[in-house]
């Protein structure tokens, strides 16, 4: 284990780390957020989805939430550490040049990614562990847990609805950045590439998060009910 204590005491080790986590926990959302979009095919499409994800064999469930948390923290804490060092190591004038130059999405990349934070949390209790806004239980009519009752009985209270549509709006400025720095980080920025990196992968962020703020403002408009 003394390998990853150095590798993250590095900045380079640092960037890997975060760029690693970062496209791994990406992956998860868009594989997420894809599952969720199921909730246009009706409560028997996302239900059954939702079952079947619940009873993965193997304990698979639970490795994988496992390995979610491992990245989510080597993440958050790696992400805070070079935010701390950098801030200490940059003088003020060249600090406020820097931040001349620098896009809104990188300049707030602390920020937004603190708003990410709180919003996994949130969305825990919300309809992990049922201790936010949760009226259940809820059972559908072969005897599973109506998990598509759920979240649409969530989302028709405009609260939580605006809440997940302005946070996906500030995941999405996080990733704006992130998915294209990420390229950088892991060395892979090339003159061929750049474009698909700079422009077109933070394009990829943007559609994800969209698409998942297109299912709490289905509910409000009545698409999904």
């Amino acid at each position: 284990m003394s390998w990853i204590v150095r590798l993250q005491k590095s900045s380079l080790g640092s960037k890997y780390i975060m760029a690693i986590t970062g496209a791994g926990l990406f992956l998860f959302l868009v594989g997420h957020i894809a599952g969720n979009l199921l909730l246009y095919f009706g409560f028997e499409a996302f239900n059954a989805y939702a079952y079947a994800l619940q009873h993965l064999p193997y304990g698979l469930l639970w490795i994988a939430r496992g390995g979610l948390l491992v990245m989510t923290i080597a993440h958050v804490y790696i992400a805070y550490r070079l935010s701390f060092h950098n801030r200490a190591a940059r003088p003020q004038r060249y600090q406020y040049e820097a931040t001349l130059q620098a896009s809104f999405a990188s300049r707030t990349m602390p920020y937004t990614g603190t708003v990410v934070l709180l919003f996994i949390l949130f969305h825990l209790a919300h309809f992990t562990l049922h201790l936010v806004g949760y009226d259940g239980p809820y059972t559908d009519p072969v005897g599973r847990h109506d998990v598509y009752k759920m979240v649409v009985t969530s989302f028709q209270n405009p609260v939580y609805s605006l809440l997940y549509i302005v946070s996906m709006a500030v995941i999405g400025f996080h990733l704006s950045h992130g998915l294209s720095s990420m390229w950088q980080s892991l060395g892979l920025n090339h003159q061929k590439y750049n474009l698909f990196f700079r422009k077109v992968t933070p394009l990829i962020g943007w559609v994800v998060c969209i698409a998942a703020a297109s299912i709490p403002l289905s509910v409000l408009i009545g698409i999904i009910k």
